[in-house]
């Protein structure tokens, strides 16, 4: 799928306008925004996914400094990210940490969700009604304790 990147780059900046009123820790808004660049410049470079408003299907290509061979598949939505390809969860979701998948659930959330096209630039950058239904989605899951049983 071709992603649109002037749509792309206002969700983004969206996302990033609500984790900076976000009611979390420093060391969390940064972690998230990192993971929302992540996940930003992954769906322009590996646009390979399969979208459904409940969950993200997500293909990520290993970069050549990984040990490991082949492609892997995560599962996210809002709450969770696990990995498809082996059981378990994503690595970063397993340590309480938001993870580059998320992330782009969230921004393809923003990216395919209705909006009204008052734009003169032909993009779509009224997402307020979405915008609401994802602040409070941003924040991590604080208790990670019932990630590891």
């Amino acid at each position: 799928m071709n992603i649109n990147h002037a749509h792309l780059e206002v969700a983004f900046s969206l996302s990033i306008d609500e984790l900076k009123k976000q009611n979390l820790p420093a060391h969390l808004k940064k972690r998230w925004a990192r993971a929302a660049a992540k996940a930003k410049e992954r769906l322009v470079e590996q646009p390979f996914f399969a979208w459904q408003p409940q969950a993200l299907l997500i293909v990520s290509v290993p970069s050549d400094a990984t040990s490991e061979i082949g492609c892997r598949f995560y599962e996210a939505n809002e709450l969770t990210c696990r990995r498809v390809d082996k059981s378990g969860l994503c690595e970063a979701f397993f340590e309480g940490f938001p993870c580059w998948h998320r992330a782009a659930f969230l921004l393809l959330k923003i990216y395919f969700g209705e909006t009204s096209a008052n734009s003169s630039n032909g993009v779509e950058n009224e997402f307020s009604p979405l915008e609401k239904n994802c602040q409070p989605k941003l924040t991590p899951l604080v208790d990670t304790s019932a990630n590891r049983s």
